[in-house]
């Protein structure tokens, strides 16, 4: 894996070497960001495996888990001793047990195998490689280490729609195959809204995000569950057909889901890899089943259930908006409602707070990071429409539910939405009509969106600084204020550069029909109007700085 390293360097290192060498290491750099998640789950899978312990219960764990917390490094004998059992497993072209694929796997028709186009994510169709940033001449073939890479993306993230029947699929249908309905189409991590927990070295991160029990259920064990192992420890590989699951037999089964059937292609001396074969594989509901997935927020759904058949609202993952920045969606990472639905990794945090397991080591932990990562789709998901990859760095505080913060802050968030998304925007339609502009639907919406997109934009450094600043030693109140009244002037300022470069004229009037006579003075009275009721009145001090400038 390509690791960057506390020092600015970066190399290449074995699984071994990241195990051994991850306090030293910032982060793993993948060929695009959206490959992150998907290692780290493959290395905390195998957490799991090497340090498993059936007898284990919670004190147990806990001991375990503050004993490597306060060495700030994994002990590397059971990984080695695991490692050394399972050694043949991880060799990618090996023609028994060839890692995280189906060996001889072979399409049923003439096709023989795709293009390695196929499995790499930023890569677009032929008919559109104007627009790509890469040569063509450089996909007839890639090394190993970049497949191996793209090989585990591509079991958490491809593309659903239309594929390739391979033989020993009983899911043909005239010669192509979908995926069951209601199933999951993607890899498994499209259907969620994937969110890890950061800490400051490599070590910490996995650390943050190996979830050893879970506090408010004990149904499910979730560390020293022997039945729970991960796919390059089945005796027998999987087939080639689909597979239907219902659930999840523990959190490695989550990590390593196996949602396709691939075979790489190499080349004739086995040093590169030329092509793919891809099929559907095990499938699943992605709903209830957050038991074993811990990284994502969920969100109950009425609508499912009446659409499913339910006799309840099913927990469904919250997924990702790739056009809002992760502070704008907060609320479900840290806020607690009449259920606690939180990612399990946040709820994990909070458990080691309350245990007292981050107060040890040689740096206690006082700020933690969110980091939201996924891929959006299109065209029925058959297509990668973007990635997504954001951090955000929050106080440690804001892991736990009964932290007051977290209201006052999503209090903020509801409250600039409103601003933003009902104030700002009726004022640029209201300035227009003042003009005489009669622009309307999508056009009319579209000169909204931009300043709106602006807004959010100017918005979102204050944000970042804000919540890492709402430390447990401040008045929530005081700042809840003080943060509204930023966000206050910063749309008077953006409304009044917004009217300095309109074409409306201070005595321009026209007819708008429902709303009368509008004016830019109406206009803009009408803004500062909605502003003070949705934000408040600015406080004296803003007021005068206001003034001032």
């Amino acid at each position: 894996m390509p690791c960057v390293f506390a020092d600015g360097g970066i190399r290449e290192l074995s699984i071994r070497d990241v195990f051994r060498d991850a306090p030293r290491i910032r982060s793993i750099s993948g060929d695009l960001p959206q490959q992150t998640v998907p290692l780290e789950r493959l290395l905390l899978a195998m957490l799991y495996c090497a340090y498993c312990d059936p007898e284990a219960g919670r004190g147990r764990m806990r001991d375990l888990w503050r004993g490597l917390w306060e060495d700030g490094a994994f002990d590397m004998n059971p990984l080695e001793d695991y490692f050394s059992e399972f050694h043949d497993r991880f060799y990618l072209l090996d023609p028994e047990r060839p890692f995280y694929q189906v060996p001889g796997l072979t399409y049923g028709g003439k096709k023989e195998h795709d293009p390695i186009g196929e499995m790499i994510a930023d890569v677009p169709k032929p008919d559109k490689f104007l627009f790509s940033m890469r040569s063509s001449e450089s996909l007839e073939s890639i090394d190993l280490a970049q497949a191996a890479r793209c090989l585990v993306f591509l079991q958490a993230y491809d593309t659903a729609g239309i594929k390739t029947p391979v033989v020993g699929n009983t899911h043909v249908n005239k010669g192509k195959v979908y995926a069951p309905k209601g199933m999951a189409g993607t890899g498994w991590l499209g259907v969620l809204g994937p969110v890890t927990v950061e800490g400051d070295n490599l070590f910490r991160t996995l650390m943050l995000n190996w979830c050893l029990y879970d506090a408010g259920n004990a149904s499910v064990r979730m560390f020293g569950n022997e039945d729970d192992v991960p796919p390059w420890e089945f005796e027998e590989s999987s087939g080639p057909d689909i597979t239907v699951r219902t659930s999840f037999t523990g959190p490695v089964d989550a990590l390593t889901f196996q949602s396709r059937r691939l075979r790489l292609v190499p080349n004739e001396d086995g040093s590169r890899i030329i092509g793919i074969v891809n099929c559907y594989g095990d499938v699943i509901a992605p709903y209830n089943t957050d038991e074993c997935e811990k990284m994502t927020a969920w969100r109950l759904s009425v609508p499912q259930q009446k659409k499913l058949g339910l006799s309840s609202p099913p927990l469904m993952p919250v997924t990702h908006d790739a056009g809002k920045a992760l502070w704008r969606g907060l609320a479900p990472m840290v806020a607690v409602g009449e259920s606690d639905l939180r990612p399990g990794v946040v709820r994990w945090v909070e458990e080691l707070q309350r245990e007292g397991c981050l107060d040890v080591g040689a740096h206690l932990l006082s700020v933690f990071s969110i980091r939201a990562q996924g891929m959006t789709y299109g065209t029925q998901s058959s297509v990668y429409e973007t990635g997504i990859d954001d951090v955000l760095q929050l106080p440690l505080a804001f892991a736990r539910k009964d932290y007051a913060a977290i209201g006052a802050a999503v209090h903020v968030i509801g409250k600039t939405r409103e601003a933003v998304d009902v104030m700002l925007t009726n004022y640029v339609h209201n300035l227009r009509s003042a003009a005489g502009n009669r622009m309307a639907g999508g056009r009319s919406q579209a000169a909204s969106e931009r300043v709106r997109k602006d807004a959010y934009a100017r918005l979102d450094g204050l944000f970042r600084d804000r919540l890492a600043g709402f430390t447990p030693d401040k008045d929530y109140e005081t700042y809840r204020d003080e943060w509204l009244d930023d966000v206050h002037r910063m749309l008077l300022a953006i409304g009044s550069d917004y009217l300095s470069d309109s074409s409306v004229l201070a005595f321009d009037e026209h007819d708008t029909g429902r709303m009368g006579m509008m004016t830019a003075a109406r206009a803009r009275s009408l803004f500062l109007g909605g502003l003070n009721k949705t934000l408040g009145r600015l406080s004296a001090n803003a007021a005068a700085d206001k003034k001032g400038a």
